[in-house]
């Protein structure tokens, strides 16, 4: 096996970084790849996680690439029935004191192709963060959006990946930008435009997802213009009712003494319960309803229908903070994915390990993962 791994690399080029691992890494599900050969296998991308605060969104307690993830992670998500990882990658930290892409902090992403790759999996790789664009609702940053050299480092930075990742088949795919924040939605699709662009110089087939302004959301998408490719896949995002998904979380402006929100259910109170600069808008006594979630993904199959009518479409996050209560978690994330699966949307669960975690601090299962996959509790 070694002396044909070497044969295959000096007569074929780079092999894709899955099969391109370290020969210690090689594992006997990819040797069986391997000599099945890549190109039999589907990727669907129905059903994934976000790998949230491996590469991007650090902190001390979880540096960049710290190994508290690895392949024995990929292995229990594949176990659980997810056929794909969407990947948050924070390409400010990527980048050499010059701007261009350091090949060392690719290695991480490398290295999940390749635990994806040998166990059936896809892969999203997302670009969390861009020099210039930073989602937050406080001290965020939109220069990307009107400043030129910034918007040429970005396409840059597409163009390198692009190149890097040339030899990756269907299992790889690209998002240009997660959840933009721009002054103006037009300003999103130019952007999206000059990406795919750039993207395009390298690589002309694989699938490149674009999104609408303000997180994704399903508000902004009716001004999406989709450009004029038939590799691109449209992503949004959903975590509504907010006062629900994200009760007690602090980077959402909510305090930790909010009332328990249940759901389906009612509407809290906030005074007193909010942070300042923040804008919530929640009314006490709203009903919280599935019906109003299923309200909201109709009116984008309507969108879709009339002005994307071949797109895939992908919900790329959504998920629920571990402050609500587990019942109701299992309930809106029920019923989030039973609007995905009846239109055919594929989608991505925020997040692994995180504050929104499929999979507890001892690797147990979550309320989370009990709401997506009912079949399994």
């Amino acid at each position: 096996m070694k002396a044909w791994i070497f044969g295959m690399c000096v007569l074929g080029g780079l092999l894709p970084a899955w099969l391109r691992a370290a020969e210690e890494k090689i594992s006997p599900t990819a040797q069986e790849l391997m000599e099945e050969g890549e190109e039999r296998r589907e990727y669907t991308f129905k059903r994934g996680v976000n790998i949230s605060h491996w590469l991007s969104q650090n902190s001390p307690a979880r540096p960049f690439a710290a190994p508290w993830f690895d392949e024995e992670d990929v292995s229990w998500i594949a176990r659980q029935g997810f056929d794909h990882i969407r990947l948050p990658v924070d390409l400010r930290q990527c980048l050499r004191a010059d701007g261009t892409l350091d090949p060392e902090k690719l290695k991480p992403i490398e290295e999940a192709i390749f635990w994806t790759g040998s166990r059936g999996l896809g892969l999203v790789l997302d670009a969390h963060f861009l020099p210039g664009a930073d989602f937050n609702a406080v001290d965020g940053d939109k220069r990307v959006f009107t400043d030129e050299k910034l918007q040429e480092q970005a396409a840059e930075i597409w163009r390198e990946l692009s190149r890097h990742f040339l030899d990756e088949g269907p299992w790889l795919r690209f998002e240009i930008l997660n959840e933009p924040v721009a002054a103006e939605n037009e300003q999103v699709n130019a952007f999206m435009r000059r990406m795919l662009t750039a993207i395009r110089e390298g690589n002309h087939q694989r699938v490149a997802y674009v999104t609408s302004n303000r997180w994704s959301s399903f508000e902004t998408v009716r001004d999406v213009v989709l450009p004029e490719d038939p590799h691109v896949a449209l992503t949004l995002h959903f975590y509504e009712p907010m006062v629900f998904t994200h009760q007690r979380a602090p980077w959402a402006g909510f305090k930790g003494t909010l009332p328990p929100v249940n759901f389906p259910g009612k509407a809290p109170a906030v005074d007193g319960h909010t942070l300042p600069h923040y804008n919530l808008g929640v009314v006490a006594g709203t009903e919280l309803t599935v019906e109003q979630i299923a309200a909201a993904f109709a009116r984008v199959e309507a969108w879709a229908r009339e002005h994307a009518p071949k797109t895939e479409i992908y919900l790329g996050e959504f998920g629920v903070y571990r402050a609500a209560d587990p019942a109701s978690q299992r309930r809106w994330i029920r019923a989030v994915v039973e609007q995905c699966e009846k239109r055919g949307w594929g989608w991505a669960v925020w997040d692994y390990q995180g504050g929104f975690a499929v999979r507890d601090a001892d690797g147990r299962p979550t309320p989370v993962l009990e709401g997506l996959f009912p079949e399994q509790k």
